[in-house]
């Protein structure tokens, strides 16, 4: 796999787009899994509180979609 294996919880079919870096982590998620912030699988620490921090990792490399969706 090229890309980063952590997997977001969006759609739960996202993978973060960043290239692999370590252990299958982008930079970035390698980070997180070293200060204890995801497991080895990158599941986010069910102990981090934080949910601004949740969100960034849980979201890093992936672009979201470029418009809002409106039902009419």
């Amino acid at each position: 796999m090229s890309h980063c294996m952590f997997r977001t919880s969006w759609g739960g079919a996202l993978f973060c787009q960043d290239p692999a870096y370590l252990e299958g982590f982008c930079k970035f998620h390698h980070a997180a899994l070293l200060r204890g912030e995801i497991n080895e699988r990158g599941v986010i620490n069910e102990r981090l509180s934080d949910q601004a921090r949740r969100r960034e990792i849980n979201f890093h490399g992936i672009q979201g979609t470029d418009g809002t969706y409106v039902e009419e």
